[in-house]
């Protein structure tokens, strides 16, 4: 077992500098660009920054970010790798960034690592607070132990992990799939139902369509019987005579 600080090479807590949607200005990954465990790029916010913050904060890929603070405490301790990106890009405070040195470490098998039921379960006694929010702090992060095959092993597993992932997610779609088409069938066993189409039929028998329509059209030409105030008395005079 490596304890996690053994294997960066640095460890960073990210800007608390305000942020805004400011296309012009430098993008700032903030727990919603994370929380998903993939880097969602989207719905990003901006802010200016000096050359030198640039150089200190700025991501490569590589590098995983990882929830430190949250009020959801099975959001703290996630985490998401950074791959290229378009632009220069900054994460925000509520962000610790874990950078490795890739000619030992493979990050995605150190972000899996961090979801495995073990880690999680040390991840969240670690950031439990009574306060309503929860944190792990850059040296409990450190702490944090991961078993660590060689680089080529690494590398094996996380091929591994990720075709599982994908025969899942492929699953996933084809029931989707499956439920759809059996919403339609219900649509059209009905639709036959009513046709009278389930079962061989008697041909002297009328379709459930026709017969509705029959039924239908016998009420609407019946005659509708008239109880008004008048008739509703003379049936209470008639039961007090008896």
């Amino acid at each position: 077992m490596y304890a996690l600080g053994d294997l960066l090479d640095d460890i960073r807590y990210g800007t608390a500098k305000k942020c805004e949607v400011a296309p012009h200005l430098v993008p700032v990954l903030r727990i919603p660009n994370v929380a998903g465990g993939r880097l969602d790029l989207s719905e990003l916010k901006h802010a200016e920054f000096s050359q030198k913050e640039l150089d200190k904060l700025a991501l490569k890929a590589g590098d995983l970010l990882l929830i430190r603070s949250n009020g959801s405490l099975d959001l703290v301790g996630r985490s998401a790798v950074v791959s290229d990106l378009p632009t220069t890009t900054l994460f925000a405070g509520y962000l610790i960034r874990l950078r490795f040195d890739l000619q030992k470490v493979d990050p995605w098998f150190v972000q899996y690592g961090l979801q495995e039921l073990g880690s999680r379960r040390t991840v969240e006694q670690l950031a439990k607070s009574t306060s309503g929010v929860n944190n792990i702090n850059s040296e409990q992060i450190k702490g944090l132990e991961l078993s660590l095959p060689p680089l080529a092993e690494q590398r094996k597993i996380v091929r591994r992990i990720e075709s599982a992932f994908e025969k899942i997610d492929r699953l996933a779609g084809e029931a989707k799939r499956a439920l759809a088409l059996v919403g339609r069938l219900d649509e059209a066993v009905l639709a036959k139902a009513f046709r009278g189409e389930l079962v061989p039929q008697d041909p002297n028998d009328e379709p459930a369509s026709v017969l509705l329509e029959r039924i239908r059209a016998e009420r609407a030409a019946a005659p509708k019987q008239k109880r008004g105030r008048k008739a509703v008395q003379t049936d209470v005079q008639a039961g007090a005579k008896q």
